[in-house]
């Protein structure tokens, strides 16, 4: 099987199956017609996605060679390193329309299974799902033939998602309009290998026009943002603590290596082009990149804003942007060097920014009765699809709203529509409460951000509240007792997992086993004011741990760090 799928041949197979919708919607309302499977059918993932699949590659007049192209895509994007991990209790994936098909059962088991109609309402919202669920895996395949082509390739994308909601019934939701939200939502489910979503943000900024790159950033940092806001809110239910509570602030911190990383590379495209709508007098544009970019910092506006050296150190992840030589010496990666600069230039443009950015974040700030998108509710990007979706089962659903909308302040239709999507028959009042629309949540959110931007406006060059303490690394015969950190042991499975996640400022073997520094210390001490004085690490681990936070080190260490 090829693991670079012929590009245009997927294209032209789903524009068969749009014009042979009528026949395989026909097909998926028969494989709906289960009411009278025994219960092991019905939640059988693996079985149903093959029945489903059927509807599409046993159609008569599709060829053999178009077979052959049932599951390259996915086979593609695993072996490129977009391999979901395993997340007990958690659909951690893509769009799938056979796991959308259980979730049809066991609702219709909890009322009342439909009739010919109903069954086929619902297979054309599963259609709409394989068709997009391709699409999302074709983006990723944009550069498969060279950088020349990419364009050209994501234009033939939108024309195929086009082509969907021409076909798609008046009484279907447009779950997703412009193809170039597809490629970030191709990347949504969580996965163990990293660099894969460095890989394609390089890939977006060197072969992608203008325009095209920065609606790619604009859905990634929304969908992003989203995200981890979305893990603020859980965690901080969970645990019975404000926002602000320093526990949950060093676990946000500590855990989003990757998200933050991610948003860096994608907010500085989106400050330069803030910057140019700016100076160039277009007000629309400017509020537009303005709401982005207060989405983008949301998370953690304080990092984002006022205490950008840390937020650094935060961002990078050793095994990724670091490297050893066969000396010992350290060096960045390719990868590791465009992070360093695209940090740089975040620290100069977000304080060149902040005065407008403050001007402008008045505009976004959430209202009683209105929607706002800091009170959006999710796991992964993923489940907005799913949640529209479901929401399909019921008479009331609201087509008119897309994806895109999900991320844009709005006013009541937007909010009924938001809310009702966990507003089912089958869920407990439990459930539907805890995720009703969250509007003092939202409200939090918004007020961070306003005043972080209100700190960072006031103090100027000397933006930090607090003077952040200065990393030393020790050396010598008394490093040891003026040392106040060394390296702790760790468990060889946890440490790994760390160094995966990016939560380790350095990591290293020893013959007595793996030892590492966590990152902790960003905000307990140094964030604090208060120095940080490390001791015993050797001298390729030294050269490491100052490439991962150059601005926090009050010295270079001779030694360890490649020359360039």
């Amino acid at each position: 099987m090829s693991l670079q799928p012929a590009f245009q041949a997927h294209l032209d197979v789903l524009q068969c199956f749009l014009a042979r919708r009528d026949d395989i919607v026909e097909s998926i309302q028969g494989v709906l017609n289960a009411q009278r499977k025994p219960i092991q059918y019905l939640q059988d993932g693996s079985l149903l996605s093959r029945h489903f699949e059927d509807c599409f590659f046993t159609l008569t007049g599709v060829t053999p060679d178009q077979s052959r192209l049932r599951g390259q895509l996915e086979a593609a994007h695993g072996a490129s390193g977009f391999r979901p991990r395993a997340l007990p209790g958690l659909h951690n994936g893509l769009i799938e329309p056979a796991e959308m098909m259980i979730r049809g059962f066991h609702l219709w088991r909890q009322t009342r299974w439909p009739g010919r109609n109903g069954r086929t309402h619902y297979a054309h919202t599963l259609f709409n799902l394989y068709v997009i669920r391709c699409l999302e895996l074709l983006s990723l395949r944009l550069w498969d033939a060279g950088p020349d082509s990419a364009g050209d390739r994501l234009s033939h994308i939108q024309d195929v998602l086009d082509q969907l909601w021409t076909t798609t019934p008046p009484d279907q939701p447009v779950l997703v309009r412009d193809a170039r939200w597809l490629i970030p939502l191709a990347q949504s489910p969580a996965t163990d290998d990293l660099g894969p979503y460095f890989d394609i943000a390089d890939k977006v900024a060197h072969t992608l026009a203008g325009e095209d790159r920065i609606e790619i950033h604009n859905a990634g940092v929304r969908m992003a943002a989203g995200h981890l806001r979305s893990q603020i809110r859980h965690y901080s239910i969970k645990k019975g603590v404000p926002l602000d509570e320093s526990s949950l602030v060093l676990s946000t911190r500590n855990t989003n290596a990757l998200d933050f990383a991610l948003l860096i590379q994608d907010l500085v495209p989106l400050l330069e082009a803030y910057e140019h709508a700016c100076l160039g007098d277009d007000a629309q544009a400017r509020l537009e990149l303005a709401d982005a970019i207060c989405q983008g910092t949301s998370p953690d506006p304080e990092l984002f804003l006022n205490r950008v050296e840390l937020l650094w150190a935060y961002s990078m992840i050793e095994q990724l942007f670091i490297t050893t030589d066969p000396e010992g010496h350290a060096a960045y990666t390719p990868m590791g060097q465009r992070h360093v600069q695209l940090l740089q230039e975040y620290e100069a443009r977000i304080g060149r920014v902040s005065t407008r950015l403050h001007d402008d974040c008045a505009h976004f700030r959430p209202v009683a009765g209105d929607y706002s998108p800091y009170g959006v509710l999710y796991g992964f990007s993923t489940d907005l699809i799913e949640h529209m979706a479901l929401k399909t089962l019921q008479p009331d659903a609201v087509t008119h709203f897309s994806l895109e909308d999900v991320f844009v302040g709005g006013h009541a239709d937007k909010l009924a529509w938001v809310s009702g999507w966990r507003q089912l028959p089958h869920l407990t009042r439990e459930v539907v409460r805890l995720f009703d629309y969250p509007q003092q949540f939202a409200e939090d959110m918004f007020n961070r951000i306003e005043g972080a931007l209100r700190r960072r406006v006031a103090d100027g060059e000397a933006y930090a509240t607090a003077q952040t303490g200065r990393l030393h690394i020790l050396s010598g015969d008394d490093s040891e007792a003026e040392a106040t950190h060394t390296p702790e042991s760790y468990d060889e499975a946890r440490l790994l997992s760390d160094r995966r996640e990016g939560r380790c400022l350095v990591s290293y073997r020893t013959p007595g086993g793996w030892v590492a520094i966590n990152k902790a210390i960003l905000t307990e001490v140094l964030a604090a004011g208060r120095d940080v004085k490390i001791a015993g690490l050797p001298p390729a681990a030294a050269g490491v741990l100052q490439l991962m936070c150059p601005q926090l080190l009050a010295s270079p260490v001779a030694g360890g760090v490649a020359s360039t």
